[in-house]
């Protein structure tokens, strides 16, 4: 099962602010904002809240025509979460390095930036997603992709082109959430299900495009957990092993050491352009 992280010696706000990769070009930290809404340099990042469900930062590009967007949903990875939704966004914070970071202080991949919505839930009070009911993950989807959504700030999207993108114990209950077939493609990053998924799981993942990180030297959720399920996807898409993506590093890229290396793979995966123009053309069967 998935394992938490949040109180490990060297937390990754540490490692973060070491590593050279978060140094230049950081804006404001945007613990200190107050305002709902926030124009960055490709569009605008704004609060949310759900009452029922979540609070959430969302983010809709700049564009001209009010067509519905595709949605990607973050999962972020445990940690203390014990500051306000825009902590998801400090390139600083303990959830560095991923989307809504990379958008605020203008560093996204442009096919992230200028091709999707974005949605990025806060579990705001728990350690991480994983411990919460998945019922109440998916609620808070279907209300982004609603009018209800839409008049508390959410951006005008497409309900049948929703993507996730998980990391650490997000990579894990992306995993599941998938198998309720409700999304088009997932990307994950440090999955950590220490078991083999059931034969019934793995039909309901059949045909759904799924790219994959991990790093050898990752010394919180061992690699051979994603070795474990990249397997098990492909032999259940055995006519169509092409949708399943395996990027496999040797060693950590972001230069995380200590008890926390190897593991930030999910800020690796982020950066990449190509991440993104997957999720867009994969088809699922």
């Amino acid at each position: 099962m998935a394992a938490s992280h949040f109180d490990l010696p060297l937390s990754r706000r540490e490692a973060i602010s070491s590593s050279s990769a978060f140094l230049p070009g950081i804006l404001s930290n945007p613990g200190q904002v107050q305002a709902r809404e926030v124009s960055v340099s490709r569009g605008t990042l704004r609060d949310v809240v759900d009452d029922a469900t979540y609070a959430a930062l969302v983010y809709e590009p700049k564009r001209k025509e009010q067509t519905p967007l595709p949605l990607l949903v973050v999962l972020h990875e445990a940690g203390r979460n014990d500051e306000t939704v825009w902590s998801l966004a400090d390139p600083l914070g303990e959830h560095a390095g991923l989307a809504p970071s990379l958008l605020f202080t203008g560093r996204a991949p442009t096919a992230l930036a200028d091709k999707f919505a974005m949605v990025a839930p806060y579990s705001a009070g728990k350690r991480s997603f994983y411990e919460e009911p998945r019922s109440k993950i998916l609620q808070f989807i279907e209300w982004v992709c609603s009018e209800a959504g839409q008049r508390a700030g959410c951006p005008y999207v497409d309900p049948n082109s929703v993507y996730l993108f998980g990391f650490s114990d997000g990579a894990t209950l992306a995993v599941e959430l998938a198998t309720t077939r409700r999304f088009r493609a997932c990307t994950i990053a440090a999955y950590g299900f220490s078991g083999t998924l059931p034969k019934l799981a793995l039909d309901r993942l059949k045909g759904i495009p799924f790219w994959v990180f991990h790093s050898a030297d990752d010394v919180i959720f061992p690699v051979v957990y994603s070795d474990r399920l990249v397997t098990s996807l492909r032999t259940a898409n055995t006519e169509n092993t092409e949708i399943i993506r395996y990027t496999r590093y040797d060693k950590d890229q972001e230069g995380f050491e200590g008890s926390v290396r190897g593991h930030s793979t999910g800020i690796t995966a982020t950066k990449l352009p190509d991440v993104y123009e997957f999720l867009l053309t994969s088809n699922r069967a």
